[in-house]
């Protein structure tokens, strides 16, 4: 367990991945969630956020992975109020894709809303713009220049990277365009989540290499039952626990221990 006094630290909101963890996540610095498809990724990167909200905080969603009425409609039964919850709603939705041969580019970045304003706009249609890492930083800093969010979650990396129109040969400024947005993240002091798929641990992503820590989520099925598993793969800074810890989720959320 760290020494570090409480308020270097936020909570995730789940004791059992805080006492992983050394006390929680060091406040400022960006890390990464990673998993398979429901393996729970969004569900602790909400109950992150919505730990900051109960404590009075300003935090932030970007929701590219899934619509936010469809988040909102999937913590539904844990009785969470995210009413408030700022939200960058970057999903791309099923009218705002457009087929380019094979490509698909997205054009769906309005401006940041509370979860209560997108409930109540759901079926409209908006002004849109071109998501990429770029279009998000730079509705950030606008927003940012107004607001001191200081939790975000990106909700996923790995989705702005399969809908964003990106060429080969572009590693290196992917890898410049999400330093750039992490760097500005930590210099306004915003402890930032990134969800993403897990990766092949042969070619490290950008978000991988730049990131403070890794949270790393695995599951399974023995006969009919599912078996989650929780580890932490890298803590800079902190002592942490190096054990695969078990965890469940139940009618509260995400139990870890």
């Amino acid at each position: 367990m760290s020494d570090d006094p409480g308020e270097l630290r936020a909570s995730t909101g789940i004791p059992g991945l805080d006492r992983m963890l050394g006390g929680g996540l060091l406040k400022g610095r960006p890390y990464l969630l990673t998993g398979g498809s429901g393996s729970g990724k969004t569900l602790i990167g909400l109950r992150f956020l919505l730990e900051g909200l109960v404590h009075g905080e300003d935090v932030l969603l970007v929701a590219v992975d899934e619509p936010p009425g469809e988040i909102m409609d999937n913590v539904g039964a844990f009785g969470w109020d995210l009413s408030s919850l700022r939200t960058l709603d970057a999903n791309p939705g099923q009218q705002k894709i457009k087929r380019m041969n094979d490509v698909q580019e997205i054009r769906a970045l309005g401006d940041l809303k509370s979860m209560r304003e997108i409930q109540a706009d759901r079926g409209k249609s908006s002004d849109v713009e071109d998501i990429s890492i770029q279009s998000i930083h730079l509705k950030l800093r606008q927003q940012m220049a107004e607001r001191n969010f200081t939790r975000v979650l990106v909700d996923s990396m790995s989705a702005i990277r399969r809908f964003a129109m990106k060429q080969s040969g572009e590693i290196q400024a992917e890898r410049t365009e999400i330093q750039s947005l992490l760097r500005f993240l930590s210099e306004k002091n915003v402890t930032t989540l990134i969800t993403a798929t897990a990766s092949d641990r042969m070619i490290l992503t950008a978000e991988e290499v730049l990131s403070r820590g890794e949270i790393v989520l695995t599951r399974k099925w023995i006969g009919d039952r599912s078996v989650r598993q929780v580890k932490i793969l890298r803590m800079r800074g902190s002592a942490h626990d190096l054990e695969r810890r078990p965890f469940t989720i139940t009618d509260q959320g995400v139990v870890v221990g």
